[in-house]
């Protein structure tokens, strides 16, 4: 663990002051970015640094130490917990990996998800503890067959669980020294950066969310409780780019599935379909925005009685006569109108289901995705028959934010009729926006999964020219003129890739298959003994150079 700056050390000693006069007792773990909020208002930030959003991140806690077995894989887990670290091992085919934990991903409300940090690069964890159940496979890791800790972490996978992250740009999961302005969410995600605040603190030098206009003020709940079913980022910008202020859409534009637009099926309970299920119900429809999140939550405090709290915050709209009328037990409007519910894309988890239906589901509705049951694995999630963005971007990237996100989503979900759409819609507006990675990209993505290799390389080619310095770009390209079959160049583009980021694990395991094609095995041997340098805990890096030894 990194030492603490003595200056930290100092502020910090003055927010547990601060707290202290309050009368509060609160682990707290904030950057340093949150400590001068405190010094105006010790008990917001108190009260936030208890909340889940102040625990979204941070180093792993001790525990007991335990032992898990994936049935599927025949993978076996241990972990290891002291008061300064977490160790993860596994073992599988008599052979073994060792990984210490960097970060705890969560609050553990409901889960938490680990990180490894290697030589600057990220990765997750195939195993995460679950609240009331305890260890098991992290969601994505239910259904494989050789789990493993090399799952690369992006700075978007991190956007909604970090005060800050710090990627090193045209990389993909490879960030500075600290990965993290902030690890936990800071009160700058939803107050905005608080310089000009700090130097000049009057009413109006930062953002109050409640008195912005309603699509502005939904869009700081939105930028982290809408995920839908893809989020794409408008030309030239990142999802970490937006600021509390803005509308969501002057950023990034999130895409539902349309059927999950109509309240009389409102689509399957997700982890983060908040947003989404709010907007379906009654009470948001009546409202005429005017319900919003913060209505009934708080994000600077935690209901000492949860079911109190909320009671209050519906009569505050219903009015206590409704009480008269109302069937009892009346003491528990969230218990029946807004159940805990199991969702259909996290593993072991439930959610608070925010349609607020007026008569209470029972638990074998339909409101899991059609045809699932909720609590089985997700495995290949459903592909939506349509997309609609939740709200429209500005118009000139209408059809080119569309067709990325259609691309992407029919690409995940194998629809081939999906991906067929946006390539169309990515085509025509292609000449719009010549130099765009992330079009060529789907592009090159769609062209690829059709069978055309060649054309797809082609468009590879022209994003390297436009970033000669992205290690994904030449990998896609290397598997595209794979396809061709191309294996010269292949080769050229594998090797270019692993000179810009040598922990990309794929560049590995396509030369070794290239080589071990053109019955070059002693190519393939000192390929699986760099794979097994760069990822010397992994299990197929040793499996793999185990068989190649014993050739």
């Amino acid at each position: 663990m990194r030492p603490m700056r003595p200056a930290f050390k100092l502020q910090r000693a003055c927010l547990l002051a601060a707290f202290g006069a309050l009368g509060l007792s609160v682990t707290v773990r904030l950057p340093a970015a949150a400590i001068p909020c405190a010094q105006c208002h010790p008990k917001e930030v108190a009260g936030f640094a208890a909340t889940p959003m102040g625990r979204s991140l941070g180093r792993p806690e001790q525990g007991p130490s335990a032992k898990f077995t994936h049935a599927l894989s025949k993978t076996q887990f241990s972990i290891e917990t002291s008061d300064t670290r977490m160790i993860q091992r596994l073992a599988r085919d008599g052979l073994k990996g060792e990984h210490e934990v960097a970060y705890a991903v969560g609050s553990g409300a409901h889960a938490y998800a680990y990180l490894i940090e290697r030589d600057g690069h990220l990765f997750q964890s195939p195993l995460g503890y679950f609240a009331g159940r305890g260890w098991g496979m992290s969601p994505g890791y239910e259904d494989s067959k050789a789990p493993d800790f090399e799952r690369p972490v992006t700075a978007d996978c991190l956007f909604c669980h970090s005060g800050r992250a710090r990627p090193v740009a045209g990389t993909y999961n490879t960030y500075q020294d600290p990965p993290f302005e902030g690890e936990a969410i800071t009160c700058e995600r939803c107050h905005g950066p608080a310089e000009v605040h700090l130097r000049a603190p009057l009413p109006g030098s930062i953002i109050n969310p409640a008195k912005l206009s309603p699509r502005a003020r939904d869009s700081t709940c939105e930028q982290c409780h809408l995920i839908g079913e893809e989020r794409v980022p408008s030309p030239g910008k990142q999802l970490s780019d937006f600021r509390p202020g803005e509308e969501l859409e002057e950023v990034f534009s999130v895409y539902v599935a349309a059927v999950s637009r109509d309240p009389s099926h409102g689509g399957g309970l997700k982890v983060v379909s908040q947003v989404q299920q709010l907007a379906l119900s009654k009470c948001a429809l009546q409202s005429h925005g005017r319900l919003w999140c913060g209505t009934c939550h708080d994000p600077h405090a935690t209901p000492a009685d949860a079911k109190s709290y909320f009671r209050a915050r519906c009569l505050a709209c219903h009015g206590a006569a409704l009480l008269k009328t109302h069937p009892k037990p009346n003491d528990d409007c969230v218990g029946c109108h807004m159940p805990r519910r199991p969702v259909t894309d996290g593993a072991h988890t439930i959610f608070t289901d925010h349609h607020i239906a007026r008569r209470p589901l029972p638990q074998s509705s339909a409101k899991g995705a059609p045809g699932r049951d909720a609590r089985q694995s997700p495995g290949v999630p459903e592909a939506p028959a349509a997309l609609i963005a939740w709200h429209d971007p500005p118009s000139a990237v209408v059809r080119r934010n569309l067709g990325l996100a259609e691309v992407k989503v029919g690409d995940r979900s194998k629809s081939f009729p999906l991906v067929n759409q946006g390539f169309q819609l990515l085509l025509d507006c292609w000449p719009n926006f010549p130099d765009d990675p992330p079009l060529l990209s789907a592009i090159g993505q769609a062209l690829l999964g059709a069978g055309h290799p060649s054309e797809a390389a082609a468009v590879y080619e022209q994003a390297i020219q436009i970033e000669p310095k992205v290690a994904i770009n030449y990998l896609h390209a290397a598997l595209a003129w794979k396809a061709v079959p191309d294996a010269i160049k292949a080769i050229d583009y594998l090797n270019k890739t692993q000179q810009l980021d040598p922990l990309l694990e794929e560049p590995y395991i396509e030369l070794a298959d290239i080589y071990d094609g053109a019955h070059d095995g002693l190519r393939v041997h000192k390929t699986l003994e760099r794979y097994l340098k760069a990822f010397p805990q992994s299990i197929r890096a040793q499996k793999l150079a185990r068989e190649s030894a014993e050739r």
